[in-house]
């Protein structure tokens, strides 16, 4: 805990709506547990790295500047081999650790941490506490950059972003059928904001997750459903096994693993 602690210090949100949603306290808490379980995640960190790298690499105009969601914590992101790639970079996200806005000072005028809610419904979920009205969910906003971005990447973020807005929504009790569709109409969302840019897009994101117990697999949730009418039309580049929760993380002898895959669109 004092870990975490000394981790949202110095963690930066886009709004203060952001924090009462407890954004900065999960990219605290993120920070913390990639020390932890640094050695069971380092395989899909590294394969994200090659992954991004990969997508990178293979475009037939080399310059121009990188947008990539899901930049805050930058664990997974090789910034530097992507620099011969592009002039500059913009990191996009919700909250940003410390660590990657010191990015911006080792490579100024390169690397940009901009502060952004890419599901454009946090500030009024945190105002009204209900499910937001199906056009605003449904029409994200871009942001307003310093650069305009030739590139799009959207790394290991996709599925995570109902995540904080369903647990906020949990003590209004609304019907369960309803927070599921709100939390796919957020994930659909981001599909069609990627594409909205009109500029080649790698998207990085958990496929499958599997909840273990001691005797196998308890449960596993299916995106690839969801994702299907994205997924059709996009190349996969790689895919790859995450213990993202290894033995020992989770009580009564739980793991939970998921399933990563990389598209290129």
């Amino acid at each position: 805990m004092l870990e975490e602690f000394w981790h949202y210090l110095g963690v930066r949100a886009v709004s203060r709506e952001a924090r009462i949603l407890g954004y900065a306290r999960e990219m605290a808490a993120l920070q913390a547990r990639h020390r932890r379980c640094r050695q069971a995640w380092h395989p899909h960190i590294l394969a994200t790295k090659r992954a991004v790298l990969k997508a990178a690499q293979g475009r037939h105009n080399q310059g121009g500047a990188a947008l990539i969601i899901g930049g805050g914590s930058a664990h997974d992101l090789p910034i530097k081999a992507l620099l011969q790639q592009f002039e500059q970079i913009v990191l996009l996200d919700i909250a940003f650790s410390y660590r990657t806005r010191r990015l911006a000072k080792i490579w100024p005028g390169r690397v940009f941490c901009h502060l952004h809610d890419v599901t454009g419904t946090v500030d009024w979920l945190a105002q009204h506490r209900q499910i937001p009205p199906q056009a605003l969910v449904n029409k994200p906003p871009h942001p307003t950059l310093p650069i305009k971005p030739h590139w799009i990447a959207s790394v290991n973020c996709l599925t995570q972003l109902p995540l904080l807005p369903l647990d906020w929504l949990a003590t209004t009790a609304p019907e369960p059928a309803q927070l599921e569709t709100f939390g796919r109409a957020l994930i659909l969302a981001h599909l069609n904001w990627l594409d909205s840019w009109q500029a080649p897009v790698c998207l990085i994101t958990e496929i499958e997750d599997q909840h273990h117990g001691r005797n196998g697999i308890i449960d596993r949730t299916d995106y690839r459903p969801i994702m299907a009418g994205y997924i059709q039309h996009a190349d996969q580049l790689a895919s790859w096994n995450w213990t993202v929760n290894p033995p020992g993380e989770m009580a009564d002898g739980m793991w939970e693993s998921r399933t990563v895959a990389a598209y290129l669109k």
